[in-house]
């Protein structure tokens, strides 16, 4: 990774509402639609427990975090859930994200679980999956996640940024 990945990662974790993202799944799902949409990364994500993942994203988010251009703090939900925030942090330069810091924007205001069926469909389609197709495998990979209006969301949301679901 060069330094200019790094801030533009450092960038994406700022456009976020009050420069920080709630939870490194909503951090994954965002770079990966981003970067579906042409956003200048080349992380390779693999199908996990959450939908799409990437090793070496998260590994820059720590790296990031140890060089102080961001902080990753480990929190403990009301029902005792884990989760992470991830804020920006100092006063470094970073670039410009273009027409990219609408659509993070719209991302940040997705619920996550519908941020999270909405990158999963996605991979589905990028894996050669038909509309028909990525729906059954995302129900049967999300269980309980889906329903009807999570499911019309997720796609209302793919559409809405320009990607594939019909």
């Amino acid at each position: 990774m060069t330094i200019e990945s790094h801030l533009r990662l450092a960038a994406v974790i700022a456009a976020h509402t009050d420069h920080k993202v709630v939870g490194r799944t909503r951090l994954q799902k965002t770079v990966r639609l981003l970067q579906r949409l042409g956003f200048p990364t080349d992380y390779r994500f693999t199908l996990h427990f959450y939908g799409p993942y990437s090793e070496a994203l998260q590994a820059e988010v720590n790296l990031l975090n140890v060089v102080g251009l961001i902080e990753e703090r480990p929190h403990v939900s009301h029902d005792g859930t884990p989760y992470y925030t991830i804020a920006a942090i100092g006063d470094a330069s970073l670039p410009d994200l273009g027409d990219f810091d609408t659509v993070i924007n719209r991302l940040d205001k997705a619920d996550s679980v519908v941020l999270e069926l909405a990158a999963t469909y996605d991979t589905f389609r990028e894996l050669g999956c038909d509309h028909d197709e990525a729906l059954r495998r995302l129900r049967r990979k999300k269980g309980s996640k889906c329903d009807e209006s999570r499911d019309r969301q997720a796609l209302d949301l793919l559409r809405e940024l320009g990607l594939p679901t019909d």
